[in-house]
């Protein structure tokens, strides 16, 4: 049975239920009274202690407060008596004469009360007046004077309320009252010393003033109120990098500049304020033994002058009240430490604060007048005060322990988010032009503008970059307005630079952290830049050759990206040991870029040899069919020798090849009309040097495999047609003994191929083919020019450097248009084939002959050297003036 045994109705259990269930209901009833007593003894058993430690708490408080009833009562009773000896006049004893008539003291009573009573209302009068006397000082900012007359009303307030029971202040309450007008002048007096203390612009007798005001005020020590006067000065300078103006001017924001400058300020007025007042001889001391002085006035001389003249009817304790201090005692030690503990705060609050106030500094023009400011902010030299004060060395020059090392810092980010901006937005240009890029029309790249040339001297002896140059190397409009804006955006770093660097307050070694950076920068930008072009993975044709135009024409139509490798002139004269380190920086980077260009040409190179592969090209095997097809008509030759033992002359004739293989030939033929076609520009040196020796790997295969073919071995026709082939390839691309590999291939396969022909016949040959070879190469020169190296590259021997120079001069048939590493671009005119004399063509292969490695030859000029070299110089150097383009274009 489920019911609440608390709610049980006696009546309603008998009727309902059985004995039994009534018997089960008493002895549940039973249990839960047993339980309910068990609780109940132990919750008293454990509040007995609690109990009993209460009671002696309550008997000890009762005990103290009746002794504190007493002292009340006993403190009562000597106030009331100190008020009836001085407050109300200093009670004369009476001349316990026994002759003294009632007349005379019924009348000195009647005195005592009149003086009593003019000096309560006196002093009525001064509670009175003293509010509107006390705001006219604090609206002057006098907190002293406001301090002093403050007191000067407590004082007066007190000895009234002391004299409380007297029937006369009964009677006036307004004395009561006029205390609890004055009693608030205490918080007024502190909040206006420390609003004044916490301003920017804080002068030394201000500053005096308020400490003496605290001082008097709060009655503390002279430590107490330098720990308050640094503290309001640190929140001051919390203040000042706030982005709004002082209470005047609260709406209108506050520029960077400015708030950078307020902030300095106050730490340099700060330390100018603790010189001033607070060491040996201070300010503020001379202001205290002025206060402290026996000479000093009373306060009531701060009334107004109706009020000072009834200053007779107010007791002496009251008229002769002036301020007490206690003579303060600061040793700079103490000093010293309050100071380092500030500064120790600043440097909490400026390493956060004052960073993200210069992060927002967005030119150098604003640090410039930043750092011309802060120049006449300090004092020039803070030794002598570190000195007094017994602090580290250069510990109180603020601006350069603190905000030079900012400045410095945001300088360096400014160059290097402008670096990376310019870099950014060159880049995604640069991107956007290869996903755009397309193969232009043939034609159109040689065809004749309007604005190719100058139209004027002046324009053709400027910097300018010239357009027919450009145009030679690749660089289409779009490029050359692509470098502009970079070089617009890097002269403009460069410029902003410049400013600081011409200003005389940067220290020499700030100058060159700052150059150096800028190097170091733009290294890493381009660094940075190449990596993200790599990363692009580029494989189609024109988006290489745009890639690495683009990037190729930053170095060469970017004059302000080389001045942040080497500096200006005007820089170093503080750059020093720099500039030949940024030369080879410059060097190394220049050398970097062509480097990775160079591996998107050999991308381009391999794409071209891969469609035009000489395995596809070039038949695989000679057949009868292969040689009526493939080999050229060679040349017959009739020789004449004398028969001595029949005494006549014997003739007898030969068939000697002439020119190569008909195959190859229209291989090399095709492969130079895709090249043309892939890149209408002349592939710079290093390129085709990279092209040949590729191309000159797969045919010196091609060739391996031939003369290891049977029909090779047994047939000295087509060993010799091979022959041929391998001389006039080695003649023609100018192998030379520097690529050794190379050339040690070409004459393996020679000697090899030359074992599988007579020798008694291939002596006999040797000069014939030797100066076909020549011949052929002479010919067919001009017509393999996108592929034959420039002479000065092709020269075998190992001759000085004047003589590779001299070649260009002595051959017309190529001009050299630049000549700075892999960009130099080399552009085939018609080829000039001039006759040569046989004897001088045997003379030169004997020689060849004898000491088997083989030199080519070089054509013959068509006027003598010492002619085109008088003749030429000037007008050389007028047609270099007017087309924009150096005097080695017509060389």
């Amino acid at each position: 049975m489920s019911v609440d045994l608390l709610q049980l109705n006696v009546d309603t259990l008998f009727e309902q239920h059985s004995v039994l269930e009534i018997d089960t209901v008493q002895k549940k009833i039973q249990t839960v009274v047993e339980n309910k007593r068990e609780e109940l003894r132990t919750m008293v058993g454990e509040r007995y202690r609690d109990l009993l430690k209460a009671a002696d708490t309550i008997a000890a408080m009762q005990t103290s407060a009746g002794t504190l009833i007493d002292q009340v009562h006993c403190v009562q009773a000597n106030c009331q008596s100190l008020n009836e000896q001085q407050l109300l006049g200093f009670k004369t004893a009476l001349t316990p004469t026994a002759t003294t008539s009632e007349a005379l003291l019924q009348q000195r009573a009647v005195g005592k009360q009149l003086n009593n009573y003019y000096s309560t209302m006196v002093q009525i009068k001064l509670l009175s007046s003293l509010p509107e006397l006390i705001w006219t000082h604090i609206d002057k900012e006098e907190f002293y004077a406001a301090t002093e007359l403050f007191l000067f009303s407590r004082h007066i307030s007190t000895g009234l309320q002391l004299d409380a029971k007297n029937a006369l202040m009964q009677q006036l309450p307004v004395a009561r009252k006029q205390w609890e007008i004055l009693r608030p002048f205490h918080v007024t007096i502190k909040q206006s010393v420390i609003a004044v203390l916490e301003r920017e612009q804080l002068s030394a007798e201000m500053a005096v003033d308020c400490m003496q005001s605290l001082l008097l005020l709060e009655k503390c020590d002279l430590s107490h109120v330098l720990q308050t006067f640094l503290q309001l000065r640190a929140t001051a300078f919390v203040n000042s990098l706030q982005s709004q103006h002082s209470d005047v001017e609260k709406d209108k924001p506050r520029r960077v500049k400015e708030r950078i400058l307020a902030s300095l300020n106050i730490l340099n007025g700060t330390i100018e304020l603790l010189d001033k007042c607070l060491l040996e001889n201070g300010l503020l001391f001379k202001r205290l033994a002025e206060s402290s002085a026996t000479t000093s006035p009373p306060s009531i001389t701060r009334m107004d002058s109706s009020e000072r003249q009834l200053a007779h009817l107010l007791p002496d304790i009251i008229s002769g009240y002036r301020p007490q201090f206690e003579t303060p005692q600061l040793t700079p030690e103490k000093l010293g430490e309050a100071l380092r503990q500030w500064m120790a705060k600043i440097d909490g609050l400026a390493s956060k604060q004052l960073q993200e106030i210069f992060a927002l500094v967005s030119n150098m023009q604003t640090i410039q007048d930043i750092k011309s400011a802060a120049r006449g902010s300090g004092r020039h030299s803070y030794n002598e005060l570190e000195e007094q004060l017994k602090l580290p060395q250069a510990q109180l020059d603020f601006y350069r322990i603190k905000y030079m090392p900012l400045i410095n810092a945001r300088v360096q980010e400014i160059v290097r988010s402008s670096w990376a901006a310019a870099m950014q937005q060159t880049y995604e240009k640069v991107v956007a032009m290869v996903q755009t890029s397309t193969a232009p029309a043939p034609l159109l790249i040689w065809r004749e503008q309007s604005d190719d040339l100058p139209l004027s001297l002046a324009a053709a002896l400027s910097d300018q970059p010239k357009r027919l140059a450009n145009r030679t190397k690749g660089y289409d409009s779009a490029t050359i307005e692509l470098c502009a804006q970079f070089d617009a955006q890097l002269a403009a770093i460069v410029q902003e630079l410049n400013v600081l660097l011409q200003e005389q307050t940067t220290r020499a070694e700030d100058k060159l952290t700052l150059i150096n950076f800028l190097r170091t920068t733009a290294q890493q930008q381009l660094t940075e830049y190449l990596t993200q072009l790599k990363a692009l993975q580029l494989q189609e044709q024109q988006a290489l050759l745009q890639a690495l135009r683009n990037t190729l024409a930053l170095i060469e139509l970017c004059p302000n990206l080389k001045l942040c490798f080497c500096q200006p002139t005007s820089w170093r004269q503080w750059a020093g040991n720099l500039t030949a380190a940024g030369v080879e920086h410059w060097q190394r980077m220049c050398s970097l870029i062509e480097e990775e260009m160079l591996h998107m040409w050999q991308l381009i190179i391999d794409d071209i040899l891969a469609a035009h592969s000489c395995a596809d090209k070039l038949p695989q095997a000679i057949t009868h069919d292969v040689v009526l097809r493939d080999f050229p008509l060679w040349q017959t030759q009739t020789l004449e020798q004398r028969d001595e033992e029949h005494d006549q002359n014997v003739q007898s004739t030969i068939r000697i090849p002439n020119q190569p293989r008909l195959s190859l030939q229209t291989y090399l033929h095709q492969l130079i009309e895709s090249l043309n076609i892939a890149v209408p520009q002349t592939l710079p040196s290093k390129v085709l040097q990279s092209f040949n020796q590729k191309l000159l790997t797969q045919l010196l295969s091609h060739y391996e495999e031939l003369a290891a073919a049977e029909c090779t071995k047994t047939s000295q026709n087509i060993a010799l047609q091979l022959y041929f082939d391998l001389k006039f390839l080695e003649r023609v691309f100018g192998v030379s003994r520097e690529e050794r590999s190379l050339y040690e291939h070409f004459h393996a396969l020679q000697r090899s191929l030359r074992d599988c022909i007579d020798p008694f016949d291939f002596e006999l040959f040797a000069e014939h083919i030797t100066t076909h070879v020549s011949r052929s190469t002479a010919r067919l020169h001009g017509e393999l020019g996108v592929l034959t190296p420039p002479p000065a590259t092709s020269q075998g021997n190992s001759t000085a450097t004047n003589a590779s120079a001299l070649s260009h001069e002595s051959d017309p048939n190529v001009l050299c248009l630049s000549s700075t590493g892999s960009t130099s671009l080399w552009f085939p005119l018609l080829p000039i084939v001039m006759p040569q004399t046989a004897a001088g063509v045997v003379h030169s292969e004997r020689k060849t002959l004898a000491v088997e490695p083989e030199k080519p030859t070089t054509t013959t000029p068509t006027r003598k050297p010492s002619t085109r070299k008088t003749d030429g110089n000037k007008s050389k150097s007028g047609a270099a003036s007017f087309f924009g383009m150096s005097q080695e274009w017509f060389r």
